[in-house]
């Protein structure tokens, strides 16, 4: 059992000539979106071009997480037109992706097709670090969550009546955790 908490939903990361290396392993969720966001975001402030994420370990991802990943996107390809891919993806991980449009946003390559430039970092488990992920309080968690989702409804339209009610749900849990404002 210990072995199993010990690897389950982690996040190992590299940054190396302006391309930051993310391996996913278990399942990408809402637990660990905090700390891929803010890799994510340093290595954009820090330059990156590109953010490779390496899903041959994963078995899922969550909506929030999938947002989170979109939310990178976007602001990679605003500050330095780059690109987030994703790589060593199963026929069910790439559905994930598919369902909710983000296909169209990152690119993708299947298991197998992994692109010769990235497969140098891939390859070398000692060059990666586990990212640790720090516990966030009930609300920057809700509100994480809440831009997420509003980053997949931004990617596709069709995802709003998916998320509509999540999107409702997690705006009235923020309002009622933040404090009352003085008038």
């Amino acid at each position: 059992m210990a072995d199993k908490e010990k690897t389950s939903e982690q996040l190992s990361v590299a940054v190396h000539e302006q391309v930051a290396y993310v391996r996913l392993n278990d399942r990408g969720s809402f637990k660990i979106s905090k700390a891929l966001k803010q890799f994510g975001l340093q290595a954009i402030e820090q330059g990156v071009r590109a953010i490779v994420i390496d899903a041959e370990d994963c078995v899922g991802m969550d909506s929030t997480f999938m947002g989170v990943i979109a939310g990178l996107a976007f602001r990679l390809k605003k500050d330095r037109s780059g690109v987030v891919h994703m790589v060593n993806l199963s026929s069910r991980t790439r559905g994930l992706l598919a369902t909710l449009g983000l296909d169209q946003l990152v690119q993708t390559a299947m298991q197998g097709a992994l692109p010769e430039e990235f497969a140098p970092m891939l390859n070398q488990d000692d060059s990666m670090q586990h990212l640790q992920h720090d516990a966030s309080t009930r609300q920057e968690t809700a509100e994480m969550m809440l831009e997420a989702h509003e980053n997949l409804v931004q990617v596709s339209p069709e995802n709003l009546p998916r998320f509509r009610d999540v999107l409702t749900f997690l705006r009235e849990d923020i309002r009622k955790a933040s404090p009352p404002q003085d008038s």
